[in-house]
């Protein structure tokens, strides 16, 4: 949504990739057990120093493409086990609302369109029309992607829609 073609485009930008060790340092690292050896804090960073490399050339657009096929295979299981652990993932909060914003607006800060090429793309617009108010609250009732594990949790869902309404004050 801030206008960049390629991923590693977005690592440049400093405010993104704080986001990103925020959410490998409270949601992602606490869920996961290293092998011997392995420090997880080192291995975030190598993924972020291997984003930021611009010949890899992944665009945003075919990161953010079939996200209802990706959410719940990358994401939600982070969030469920944080919610496991009594704890609200505001990180991964944020990551499904940047997501539903950009289902919502369909269009970049500078006004340019973007793809919502996802095999549940009508679903989705479906889902996400209406007022902003209610986008994080209609996209997280769609059970084929949210198990009720990551739904149903009010403090969750309050988290979502924040960080829904903070985005939208960044891009609107």
């Amino acid at each position: 949504m801030r206008g960049y073609p390629t991923i590693a485009d977005a690592v440049a930008d400093d405010a993104l990739v704080r986001v990103a060790r925020k959410l490998q340092r409270d949601d992602v690292i606490p869920t996961q057990t290293a092998p011997a050896g392995l420090d997880l804090y080192e291995y975030g960073e190598s993924i972020l120093t291997r984003f930021a490399n611009p010949n890899l050339g992944p665009t945003t657009i075919q990161v953010a493409m079939d996200g209802s096929q990706k959410l719940p295979v990358r994401v939600l299981g982070t969030v469920a086990d944080r919610r496991t652990a009594g704890d609200v993932p505001y990180s991964a909060a944020l990551l499904l609302a940047a997501w539903m914003v950009f289902i919502y607006r369909g269009r970049d800060v500078n006004g340019k369109a973007l793809a919502l090429d996802d095999p549940m793309a009508d679903a989705l617009r479906e889902a996400a029309a209406g007022s902003e108010a209610g986008l994080a609250d209609r996209l997280l009732s769609l059970n084929s992607i949210f198990p009720e594990e990551v739904s149903a949790h009010a403090d969750s869902r309050a988290a979502v829609a924040s960080s829904v309404r903070r985005l939208w004050s960044e891009v609107a």
